[in-house]
């Protein structure tokens, strides 16, 4: 029996969900996506930052420029102690899409669920709410309740992307390990015409939240979130009630008119699941690993989930990898949230110390970094989020370049005379990147990389210094020329250096010469030993 009602089942219709079925629909796999809720829903900024780089994702089905066009790019975050600004980090614009986009969570959903519904590999069911799944060694089969009764759906696999508060992590009994803060936080969307830069500003001990963090960031139509850490004894709906709330944003703000657009308060989380497959159930986002909101990592990690996995499913599917390739997600992106709570702990630890050792270090760093800076380096405003590196990866070729493991360096490129950046040349598929001097070297390559028969598709793309011929190279090459220092320099074209690109845009090999690029393609696919796991669920 192999009839599927899709090939793909996704439960949850958030960022991760919606992102997870339009990469699956890229690369030819049609999708399902359950949804709990009857509709897409307003819940004011939530995740109110993507990444510059994980919007690259988003591009690859055309839904990164309106999200562009629309957030507030910014570049500088300030760090501030006692209201006097202790370090200004600055982060380099790039080719792309620079790198920090604020712009609320509910307005992303709505860019994907309008691309999701649009497609026809993917479909989008509302009202649909999980209330059994369980799995054999050929399909999973989720019974849901919807507006029309209880329907049966049979999946070859299944993504749970459905949240922090995630139904599928408790049919499937899978271990929630780490732990909930007890101290609770202040969300608060206003509307007002701030006279800020729009930045990131992150309060330490400031006079309107004493011996407190507060952070502000720059949302697009004026509005600006607030982000307060509460004394034990806030009671936030009693302010709201006699006013006492009103004074607090303006001690914020000042007398500036503003309206409220969203209040909401949070414990956050430093949680990940034990493993991130089980059997043909794939966690992903939330519903993997819930983390504070320091450094944005939260939805940016679970996109990057979404195509670290689309592409492994798709190649499975396609019969160009066996089921176990699916382990590597759980390797890599295990390893990817780890590194993420690594992070994050070290910013808790600094922003609520745990013993009073560690609140009498922290109060003399504080003091210190007002003078001449000498302790400004060791305040913790939380590390912004980055592409995770995957260094250790069993289908990553080892070595002892920087490059591999990691998200491809983007410089911009002209093709058939158009201008464009190398990394939309990726992401269809995987692609094998020659830097090279000139037409002669690359062609050598050409023709020996394709001397060995190659196991799974891959396009050619040979990047030749501005103005080389291309005389001599196969048509079905596509060739890019650049002066671009920011390519030519780490991928080494002086030295005639290939690399392979894996299709979420990830370095998985290198090398001089063409023969060995067969190879490099079998083994960026290649199944680690099986790990035998349970096949748990609810019935």
């Amino acid at each position: 029996m192999t009839e599927f009602d899709a090939p793909v089942g996704i439960v949850g219709a958030g960022p991760i969900g919606l992102v997870a079925a339009l990469r699956l629909a890229d690369l030819g796999v049609p999708s399902i996506l359950l949804e709990a809720a009857g509709t897409l829903t307003k819940q004011g900024s939530k995740a109110c930052l993507i990444q510059g780089d994980v919007l690259e994702i988003l591009d690859k089905f055309g839904c990164a420029t309106p999200i562009k066009d629309e957030g507030v790019t910014w570049t500088i975050a300030r760090t501030y102690v006692r209201n006097k600004v202790i370090r200004s980090a600055e982060y380099p614009l790039g080719p792309g899409f620079g790198p920090f986009i604020n712009i609320s969570q509910h307005r992303i959903e709505q860019v994907l669920v309008e691309a999701a519904e649009a497609h026809p590999l993917c479909e989008l069911r509302w009202g649909q709410e999980v209330v059994a799944v369980t799995q054999d060694t050929d399909s999973v089969t989720v019974r849901a309740t919807g507006p029309e009764g209880e329907h049966s759906y049979r999946f070859g696999h299944l993504v749970a992307s459905d949240g922090v508060r995630s139904r599928l992590r408790e049919l499937l009994g899978v271990e929630w390990t780490g732990y909930t803060h007890q101290d609770r936080f202040l969300i608060t969307d206003i509307k007002a015409k701030l006279p800020l830069a729009k930045e990131r500003h992150f309060h330490y001990d400031p006079p309107f939240n004493p011996g407190r963090q507060l952070v502000m960031h720059p949302q697009p139509d004026d509005i600006w979130r607030i982000d307060w850490q509460l004394p034990p004894d806030a009671d936030i709906e009693a302010e709201r009630a006699d006013g006492r709330f009103d004074q607090r944003v303006r001690d914020v703000i000042g007398d500036i008119p503003y309206e409220i657009d969203w209040v909401s308060t949070y414990r956050f989380h430093q949680r990940v699941v034990e493993r991130l497959r089980v059997g043909r159930v794939l966690f992903a986002g939330d519903a993997a690993h819930a983390l504070p909101p320091y450094g944005s990592r939260g939805m940016n990690s679970g996109i990057q989930d979404a195509d670290n996995l689309a592409w492994k499913l798709a190649c499975v599917h396609a019969g160009h990898a066996e089921e176990e390739l699916l382990e590597t997600y759980h390797t890599e992106r295990y390893a990817a949230a780890k590194e993420n709570l690594r992070v994050t702990e070290a910013t808790i630890r600094f922003m609520v110390p745990p013993n009073l050792a560690r609140r009498w270090t922290r109060s003399v760093l504080l003091s210190l970094s007002h003078v001449l800076g000498r302790a400004e380096k060791h305040v913790n405003s939380g590390k912004m989020a980055e592409p995770y590196v995957y260094k250790e990866s069993p289908i990553v070729q080892a070595g002892d370049d920087a490059l591999l493991g990691s998200f491809a360096p983007d410089g911009h490129v002209d093709v058939d005379g158009e201008r464009t950046r190398l990394r939309r040349l990726l992401g269809d598929g995987f692609v094998g990147l020659c830097f090279a001097t000139e037409a002669a070297s690359a062609t050598e390559f050409v023709v020996d990389a394709r001397a060995k028969p190659w196991h799974l598709p891959a396009r050619l793309v040979v990047v030749l210094p501005a103005g080389a011929s291309a005389q001599g190279l196969p048509a079905d090459v596509v060739v890019a020329h650049t002066d671009d220092p920011s390519l030519l320099g780490p991928y080494g074209a002086d030295a005639g250096t290939w690399w392979l690109a894996r299709p979420d845009g990830h370095l998985a090999a290198c090398g001089k010469e063409g023969g060995g690029f067969a190879d490099a393609l079998s083994m960026a696919v290649r199944s680690p030993a099986p790990y035998r796991h349970p096949v748990k669920g609810t019935s």
